[in-house]
């Protein structure tokens, strides 16, 4: 929370900083405030407890959201996110993006402050522009989150690039990384696209101790699906994507592999990955812009719906050690302009090798409501 602050406090002097330069007009600047809340209802199984009980129901504040957006002129712009959310059986209150851009090179912008790291496909993807409850078992176990650091890019109609140093948070002592990201549609029509990606991402963990731990898509169960855990020394991650869309149908995918390094030069492989399905049965066509597609705009005032199928897996295992996990997820969405959306999950897991509990099993069922403002 302090490093949040702290983070804050340099972004917003810096755009001061930068604003005393030119000369004060009011008209030269834009400001948008926005947001949205996200509730809704978890019920699973013995497979998301880690105590192994049979019928768990929660009742879930996932996300509110709220966000002040500045520009000023054609190339300063400033944006500021604030999230509360329950996090197990705490409530946490925390800045999510928080940074300074500028876009007044030919080649790109650089940013400033804390924001998502460029890795992945569906990582990147806002919360709501996701056509599931959560994202995908393998994107969850290795996509890199929210860090603090520098980044420039660049995002065409076709194409996109990024590139930028980081860290996880405040400490002197958190892992540092270097994360790219370069996206291409060889195909971006009004009815059809075609999006290739290709991300990694270089991790010093400085002796930090490295576990994957995952609740298995449900976001209030236990942290059910694990790795071995050692201190690591180094990590590399590389992630491929691919997506498509043709009038009603959408298919996305992506593949990641990570090697980390052990403290003492033992070497850990893991791998992971997911396919999605989605079909809009009102007619409706996702569109693509600056590498990734945009929310749903139903075409008819009593809204739109969507049936979503998608399987994710990882491989955890090594030395006979970890876990291999896989969910399968059923979806319909329904969206109501694009202010009000409801998703609807049903989800089968699996798992293999070391688990919690002899026979874990159990499906689970997620449901949530999410309205802009």
């Amino acid at each position: 929370m302090m490093g949040d602050l702290r983070w804050a406090m340099l972004v917003m002097w810096l755009m001061a900083c930068f604003s005393l330069q030119v000369r004060a007009d009011t008209t030269d600047f834009e400001a948008d405030i926005g947001g949205y809340v996200v509730g809704g209802v978890d019920h699973y199984g013995a497979f998301h407890d880690e105590d192994g009980v049979d019928s768990t129901t929660n009742t879930v504040l996932r996300k509110f959201r709220l966000g002040l957006e500045l520009a000023y002129g054609k190339h300063w712009s400033f944006e500021l996110d604030g999230d509360y959310q329950y996090d197990g059986d705490e409530q946490v209150l925390e800045f999510d993006d928080v940074w300074l851009r500028y876009d007044g090179f030919g080649w790109g912008g650089v940013q400033v402050g804390r924001m998502k790291e460029p890795f992945g496909f569906e990582r990147t993807s806002g919360y709501s522009s996701l056509m599931t409850n959560e994202r995908s078992l393998a994107t969850s176990a290795f996509a890199p989150g929210r860090s603090e650091g520098v980044m420039v890019n660049r995002a065409g109609k076709k194409a996109t690039w990024a590139l930028g140093v980081f860290r996880e948070d405040a400490d002197a002592k958190s892992p540092r990384a270097v994360t790219g990201r370069v996206t291409f549609a060889p195909l971006n029509t009004e009815h059809q696209t075609i999006h290739l990606g290709l991300a990694g991402s270089w991790r010093d963990m400085r002796g930090e101790r490295f576990q994957i731990r995952d609740h298995g898509e449900v976001y209030s169960a236990d942290n059910v699906i694990r790795s071995p855990r050692f201190d690591a020394d180094d990590l590399a991650l590389l992630g491929g994507e691919f997506a498509w869309s043709r009038d009603s149908v959408t298919v996305t995918s992506e593949a990641m592999t990570q090697r980390v390094r052990q403290v003492g030069g033992d070497e850990w492989q893991f791998t992971g990955g997911y396919a999605q399905l989605g079909y809009l049965l009102t007619g409706e066509h996702r569109g693509y812009s600056r590498g990734e597609f945009d929310r749903i705009d139903p075409l008819s005032h009593l809204g739109a719906v969507e049936l979503v199928a998608r399987w994710s897996g990882v491989d955890l295992r090594q030395r006979d050690v970890g876990a291999e996990a896989s969910i399968a997820l059923l979806g319909i969405n329904y969206y109501w302009r694009k202010s009000f959306l409801l998703r609807v999950n049903y989800l089968v897991p699996d798992i293999s090798g070391n688990a919690l509990m002899a026979g874990p099993d159990g499906d689970a069922v997620t449901v949530r409501a999410l309205l802009r403002f």
